[in-house]
Parts: structure tokens; C-alpha cells; sequence
């Protein structure tokens, strides 16, 4: 949790003292590999992409990509002040069933180049929500 924790927030002390006591809280819950799970499923698809896509909601064409991308809105507006990992995480959990159902019904790396990159770009915003707070790659069973 330190190493998460002060990857981003190191240079506050006071933020990242914070930060890694509720990440601490967050690893003892029963739940934290299911949390875990579903937001190292975003990051790891799109981490090693060199460019940075934009989401065009005109592409947006499954009933799970606009729930996810409705999920994400909402989430992106809960926390965008904050760089409070509790505050993070707590508003990630109602975006846990849209991304799995995403996972489950969309094929990612549609061979449309335009959709593709569009998917990708969903899952690059999702994965940036939490910059600031924590780098959960740090975490085991990432």
C-alpha cells in the first residue's frame, strides 16, 4: 500500500500518510479482489499503448459500452476534485458490473481500427481515474 500510495502522491506527505492508511482499509476488505480484479482488467489492456485515444460517444454502438461509459461519467464527476483513494474507490464500486459486463459482451480489439481505438479509450480513462491517488500495479494480485 505505500509503494501505490507514494508512487503518486510522495511529494504530500499529508495526502499520501492519508492515502495509504484507507488503501489499507480498502485490502482488508472480503471484497478486494473482486474491486482489484475489475480495475486491473482496464489497466492492463491499455497500459503498454503508446498513443492516447479520445472516447467519441457516436462510437459508442453496445448496450455494455454506453453503460460503461454512463458509469464512468458518473464516477468522473464524484471524484474529480478529491485525490482521496477511499473517495476513488468508493464511487469505483457501482462501475464494477458495467465493467465486467463490458469484459463479457465486447470484444475489445475490434477489427475496425476506429472502433478499437474508441474502446480503448474508455478503458485509458477509466484506468487514469485513479492518477494522483494510488498506482494499483503496486498491489499484489494486480
Amino acid at each position: 500500500a505505500v509503494n501505490a500510495v507514494l508512487a503518486e502522491t510522495g511529494e504530500n506527505p499529508a495526502l499520501a500518510a492519508r492515502n495509504v492508511k484507507e488503501l489499507s482499509e480498502w485490502l482488508a476488505r472480503e471484497d478486494w479482489d473482486e474491486i482489484l480484479a475489475a480495475y486491473s482488467r482496464c489497466v492492463r489492456i491499455t497500459r503498454d499503448l503508446q498513443d492516447r485515444f479520445e472516447v467519441n460517444t457516436k462510437k459508442l454502438e453496445m448496450d455494455a459500452e454506453k453503460a460503461l461509459f454512463d458509469a464512468y461519467q458518473k464516477v468522473k464527476d464524484e471524484v474529480k476534485e478529491s485525490r482521496s483513494v477511499d473517495d476513488f474507490l468508493s464511487s469505483f464500486l457501482g462501475m464494477i458490473p458495467p465493467i465486467n459486463q463490458f469484459f463479457d459482451d465486447v470484444l475489445v480489439m475490434d477489427e475496425d481500427l476506429s472502433i478499437r481505438q474508441n474502446r480503448l479509450a474508455l478503458l485509458q480513462d477509466i484506468s487514469a481515474l485513479a492518477d494522483g491517488r494510488a498506482d494499483f500495479s503496486e498491489l499484489e494480485g494486480f
